[in-house]
């Protein structure tokens, strides 16, 4: 079983059904039939290390993915507090990412993710390395915030951060830079923070950078589309260090995809 993103005619280790995907017929097509079938003893490069974020005693697909190739012992589990705190993802990434020793780091999020074969971890740090950036973040369809619709998005009054306004100010400038991956030709062109991976060291100032940007005491993930607004603009400021994976060559969104058109599901 495996995705095929269709403009690229990509097959892609990773598949993220993240938004509305995740309830699609199809999506649950995928996960019986990977759970299906006859589990392959898995591999991963002692030079990345697999992160994840999740509320403390909840079990998730993504452990129980890595469960079926005998690597859950490889998966760290970053602990999030309930109710699920967007911003919190951010801040529990600032603090665990000084302790990691290997080179490289994988972000997936951890009940929507399918690593759809055993050496596909491997794959994705083989893409990775080939590449002349410092972190690739997977690329969606639609954008979240929405700087045009507004969705996502909480917009300057007296109850919003005093921040909102250059926030959304810097966030158009972002989106401008998108753009670059519709001139090449994929409509897979903004950010999506589920699935990454990057140097290390890189990632570790990255989410420092992340956590100078947060405004306190707020966790709605309406505010500024949760992680993914300030993640999205870090991202831009460390643009070219920092891309779109918009070939899909290591990671699929599904959110707000097409089936024949966008992708396809081969079983």
């Amino acid at each position: 079983m495996y995705f095929r993103q269709s403009h690229s005619k990509t097959i892609v280790p990773i598949i993220h059904a993240n938004g509305p995907s995740k309830h699609e017929p199809m999506w649950d097509n995928a996960v019986n039939t990977f759970f299906s079938e006859k589990p392959q003893v898995g591999t991963m490069s002692k030079e990345l290390t697999l992160i994840t974020w999740s509320i403390p005693d909840e079990r998730t697909l993504l452990q129980n993915c890595m469960e079926h190739y005998g690597l859950e012992d490889r998966l760290i589990v970053i602990p999030i507090k309930r109710p699920f705190d967007f911003l919190d993802k951010i801040r529990m990434t600032k603090k665990f990412l000084p302790k990691i020793k290997t080179k490289y780091v994988m972000g997936l999020d951890a009940t929507d993710v399918l690593v759809c074969g055993h050496d596909n971890c491997d794959e994705v740090l083989k893409t990775f390395k080939g590449k002349e950036a410092k972190a690739v973040f997977s690329a969606e369809i639609p954008q979240w915030p929405d700087v045009d619709t507004g969705q996502g998005i909480t917009q300057p009054h007296g109850e919003a951060p005093f921040e909102m306004g250059k926030l959304i100010t810097e966030l158009k400038k972002v989106r401008d830079i998108e753009k670059v991956y519709k001139w090449l030709g994929s409509p897979f062109t903004h950010l999506c923070s589920g699935c990454w991976i990057g140097e290390t060291e890189f990632m570790t100032k990255f989410y420092d950078d992340c956590c100078d940007i947060l405004p306190e005491g707020y966790t709605e993930e309406t505010l500024f589309g949760g992680d993914q607004g300030f993640i999205t603009l870090i991202a831009g400021r460390h643009y070219p260090d920092v891309i779109l994976d918009y070939k899909s060559e290591m990671f699929l969104n599904l959110s707000q995809t097409k089936e024949g058109t966008d992708i396809n599901l081969v079983i």
